[in-house]
């Protein structure tokens, strides 16, 4: 690996694209190295997957896509914080690994894999539970209380460990906007259609979806409610993932299988997406999927540190902010992805195979 943090950077994003049959990954990746050590490969591999049938590609993947963004370094060298505009784009790049990580490759270049097979989960609220609509998330209440905030691992953006106030309870989402529900709000108009190549399962975490796009879901589901839906602060999401735990995981400081759906975690597992959502374990409050399935948006604006951050949990935000904080891991990568305090930041207008979210509302 190069000692230039860049050159780190770069390879690290070509290695975790280099088998995907996704046209957008590369043009993702020309979009962050237009004039990179792999562009003519880049260049070779986008005209061979748009070609006419001779070769399947994946289709309705849009052009274009920013490459994801990421605060976690890797030992000497951090990697280059590399900003690029928001686009409107479908992409499937991961972040740079963890310290002790693999990188997650993406799909191999087949034709299109068959999709796996759609379960059929129901989860009606039980006792405590809050369901504001038919179509509506469950909703599980989340005491007040307070927590150390990040970690001394050797990423600089989750330092330094800060003392956090959540002052008021809330309720969150026991899992991630599913497909489903997602679609209710286009059925109403509100929300734009999903990508159907990563969105055919109904009880899946809906996906390649942007910071903008949730936007335009928390907006109709407190219309719909008259309840004050949003994203998650970046406080309130660790929070609620740490439940009370002060480990790297929440059950724990060793990876553990069953707990997350994730790479190399423990099956069920698909390289084709996430699984249904409530496939693994809760953590202690009873909510799933905090870690694995698809990263999280949250409300807050990225700051590369928490030098500065509200004590109070509240969003930390920016006005005129591009890139927004993502939490919690996704299926395509391992488990040293899925600590409760790493972060990484994305552009508020990317849409990413690999990004979902889950719901708060206020409780007053």
């Amino acid at each position: 690996m190069p000692k230039e943090s860049g050159e780190q950077y770069e390879i690290t994003f070509w290695e975790s694209i280099k088998d995907s049959n996704y046209p957008a990954d590369y043009e993702a990746y020309l979009k962050a190295y237009p004039n990179g050590r792999f562009a003519t490969l880049a260049h070779a591999r986008i005209d061979r997957l748009r070609a006419p049938a001779s070769t399947p590609a994946v289709s309705g993947a849009q052009p274009g896509a920013p490459a994801a963004q990421s605060g976690h370094v890797a030992p000497p060298a951090p990697p280059a914080q590399v900003a690029h505009p928001a686009a409107q784009a479908s992409a499937a790049a991961p972040p740079p690994p963890r310290p002790a990580a693999a990188p997650a490759p993406t799909p191999p270049a087949t034709a299109a894999a068959a999709p796996f097979a759609e379960k059929t989960v129901a989860h009606p609220p039980t006792a405590g539970e809050i369901r504001d609509c038919a179509a509506c998330p469950i909703m599980v209440a989340v005491p007040a209380g307070s927590f150390a905030m990040g970690s001394n691992t050797d990423d600089p953006s989750e330092k330094p460990v800060h003392h956090v106030s959540i002052g008021a309870p809330f309720a969150i989402g026991k899992f991630p906007v599913t497909v489903e529900q997602w679609n209710a709000c286009v059925a109403d108009g509100a929300c734009q259609k999903l990508t159907p190549e990563s969105n055919s399962i109904k009880t899946a975490p809906a996906r390649d979806l942007s910071w903008d796009d949730a936007q335009q879901y928390v907006k109709w589901l407190a219309k719909t409610t008259g309840k004050p839906y949003r994203l998650p602060t970046e406080a309130e999401w660790e929070y609620a993932d740490r439940a009370g735990t002060t480990t790297a995981y929440w059950w724990g400081d060793q990876m553990r299988k069953g707990n997350a759906n994730c790479k190399d975690c423990g099956d069920p597992w698909h390289k084709e997406g996430p699984e249904s959502v409530g496939t693994f374990a809760a953590n202690p409050l009873g909510l799933y999927d905090m870690n694995g399935g698809v990263w999280e948006w949250t409300a807050d604006c990225w700051h590369n540190s928490y030098q500065g951050a509200p004590a109070d949990g509240h969003a930390w935000d920016t006005p005129g902010c591009e890139m927004r904080a993502i939490r919690g891991g996704s299926w395509r990568e391992g488990g040293d992805y899925m600590l409760s305090a790493t972060r990484f930041k994305y552009s508020a207008g990317v849409r990413q195979s690999q990004n979902g979210f889950r719901v708060v509302k206020d409780l007053r």
